[in-house]
């Protein structure tokens, strides 16, 4: 059930698609942060993806992460900061530069990534099974229309619909 907010009931909701579909992306953040919590693992769930790289690739920078998840890299070093203070990562001098550094898990870092390498593999089969409930992959929905708004902006599809 929706919130019935004013843009929920408004006649020109379609404009406004942007605000529900901002309000789900928090909804699953927010139960992701639960889900997380849940088995143990206290770093946010907006901080999932940098940690499964670190964990999948061994050693990456900054810069690698950021180009990696297609995030601006002051939101990733944000981020990196965060996972720093709460000892899940740590910098080292990058072997073949000195002068560069790279981030490795930590040895509570390597619990951590364990556990939610498990509970991603489980909140992957709920997903699954909310695409049955609702009969829509949103995964293949939303990348289908960022294709298609790539190729065809919402200003020109609103200037090809002008008289």
């Amino acid at each position: 059930m929706t919130l019935n907010t004013y843009t929920d009931t408004h006649q020109l909701r379609g404009a406004f698609v942007g605000n529900i579909l901002r309000r789900l992306a928090d909804m699953i953040a927010e139960q992701g942060e639960q889900l997380l919590l849940d088995a143990g693992i206290d770093f946010p769930s907006r901080s999932v993806s940098t940690v499964m790289m670190i964990g999948e690739k061994g050693k990456v920078s900054a810069a690698d992460i950021a180009t990696a998840l297609g995030q601006p890299h002051q939101l990733v070093t944000q981020r990196i900061e965060l996972l720093l203070g709460m000892k899940i990562i740590k910098r080292v001098s990058d072997p073949k530069d000195g002068r560069r550094k790279i981030l490795v898990l930590t040895a509570k870092g390597t619990v951590k990534y364990k556990q939610l390498q498990t509970r991603l593999a489980a909140a992957d089969r709920a997903f699954e099974t909310l695409f049955k409930d609702i009969d829509c992959d949103l995964i293949s929905a939303a990348e289908r229309a960022m294709d298609a708004l790539t190729g065809n902006t919402i200003l020109q599809r609103v200037q090809s619909a002008e008289p």
